[in-house]
């Protein structure tokens, strides 16, 4: 335990501390180091989960600290046509122990994760604060389950995830206090996905089965703080994979991946400073927040009887961050998680569909009734945000100002309408697509930072609104 205890106090110290960016450089550098997954959970909705938290492990004495993997990163820094061009290319292993749970074959604990992730990139200074990247990515996942079995005795097998993605990142200087930090922000796209459930390891007359799911996204989200040569980067991930194809009457249900932790590593290589290169004459200001909403995500049922119950309303969180244009004007992208739709039914319960639940299998106005007891209908919902803010100061006194404002973008959405028979069967769904959304808020802002209130209306296959608070950072 006083290993474990060391470990987070030295990541700790370090994490407390500043360095001063220098002016522009070129030149080759590497970077060595550590990395600590503090949670992990892949999910496909109400069928199976997997979870890892290092808390977990630090607070059981029979229990290894398992969650750590390693990190290498290449950058070569160049003047290309008088502006300061980036080459990289990074890597990183990550081994996690989670914990196993599926609506029909029980749970399983200290299953291992294996995970891989390649990226070439090239990227420009487009102002002083922001550089813009992009290239290819290679991302490869391993559960080597065969030989264990379940609570429930199922035999464990081998599966295997890689996804090719092309990556859009930016990464902005943005100083906190007396920490010269860097804030990296990163949507991939997922163009390429290969899945393998290795079943013959299992024994038997199971065959292996092999499924393509070509289409998802990912959100990554990391604060890099330098101390000398070393470098300390919080980070997030989300990940979300649509269903893959059909093969012998299966299929791999749409899932999602959440992470979070933290890096450590220790840079080598000189630099040489040369004069401060060429920039875009563009307004430099950018802000960064997070947002609580209550969302509403419609389901389309109405006219329940007997005991069939309905939530619509949920708790959903929001990370985003914007770019001033002008006085007047910003530019803001965001990612929204919104809260979980839920209907549940028991035998002989009824319920009215306007036609959409189920791709739309039955017309709007149908009654459907429920065959079994603990049916459950749940709907989860994601999305990705650009969107043009129009704002106008209202009232400013002194340093505190209060401004009024509306947004209209794009809103490319995921969701999966998950149909659950406690412990008997499953029937999921996928929905996709890009619509329209709009909002409407109040800002307080004081310095650099402001608080918002704000409600914001999503159109989507199962349409939702929120009514959130907010807070962001100017830098």
């Amino acid at each position: 335990m006083i290993k474990k205890l060391s470990l987070f106090i030295i990541l700790a110290n370090v994490f407390l501390l500043s360095y001063a960016n220098a002016d522009d450089k070129i030149g080759i550098t590497h970077e060595f180091g550590l990395q600590v997954t503090g949670y992990y959970s892949y999910d496909e909705p109400h069928l199976m989960y997997l979870r890892s938290k290092l808390i977990d492990q630090i607070k059981d004495e029979s229990k290894s600290l398992e969650n750590f993997g390693f990190v290498y990163n290449f950058k070569k820094s160049i003047l290309f046509n008088e502006y300061l061009t980036e080459l990289e290319f990074d890597a990183d292993y990550r081994h996690t122990q989670h914990d196993y749970w599926s609506d029909t074959t029980g749970t399983g604990t200290n299953l291992e994760n294996h995970i891989y992730n390649v990226r070439a990139l090239y990227g420009f200074q487009l102002t002083d604060k922001l550089m813009l990247k992009s290239g290819l990515g290679y991302r490869s996942l391993k559960h080597p389950w065969g030989g264990s079995t379940t609570s429930t005795g199922a035999l464990g097998y081998d599966r295997i995830q890689e996804y090719r993605y092309v990556p859009f990142l930016a990464e902005i200087k943005m100083p906190i206090s007396s920490i010269d930090g860097k804030l990296k922000l990163e949507y991939d796209h997922v163009f390429y996905g290969y899945n393998a459930s290795l079943l013959s390891v299992a024994g038997g007359a199971n065959k292996d089965k092999h499924f393509r799911n070509d289409d998802g996204y990912m959100v990554k989200a990391a604060y890099k703080i330098p101390y000398e040569s070393f470098y300390l980067e919080p980070y997030y991930e989300f990940h979300s994979i649509e269903e893959s194809n059909v093969e012998t009457g299966t299929l791999e249900p749409s899932n999602t991946t959440k992470e979070f932790g933290i890096k450590l590593t220790k840079k080598i290589g000189e630099l040489t400073t040369i004069p401060k290169a060429k920039r875009k004459n563009i307004n430099d200001n950018y802000y960064f927040g997070f947002s609580l909403m209550q969302t509403e995500v419609e389901s389309g049922f109405s006219a329940l009887t007997g005991t069939a119950n309905q939530k619509e309303q949920n708790l959903g969180k929001k990370l985003f961050a914007g770019i001033n244009l002008n006085d007047n004007l910003d530019l803001e992208f965001a990612f929204n998680r919104f809260g979980e739709t839920i209907l549940s039914c028991n035998n002989g319960d009824t319920i009215v569909t306007d036609g959409r639940y189920n791709r739309g299998a039955n017309d709007n106005g149908t009654t459907l009734t429920c065959g079994a007891d603990n049916i459950s209908v749940n709907i989860q919902s994601s999305s990705v945000v650009a969107a043009i803010k129009a704002k106008s100061d209202v009232v400013i006194i002194n340093d505190l100002g209060i401004n009024i404002f509306v947004l209209f973008g794009l809103n490319k959405w995921d969701q999966s309408e998950t149909t659950l028979t406690a412990g008997t069967s499953t029937s999921a769904n996928d929905y996709t697509g890009t619509s329209g959304m709009y909002g409407m808020g109040a800002t307080v802002h004081k310095n650099a930072l402001s608080f918002s209130l704000e409600f914001q209306d999503y159109d989507m296959y199962y349409a939702a609104e929120s009514l959130g608070g907010s807070i962001s950072y100017k830098f």
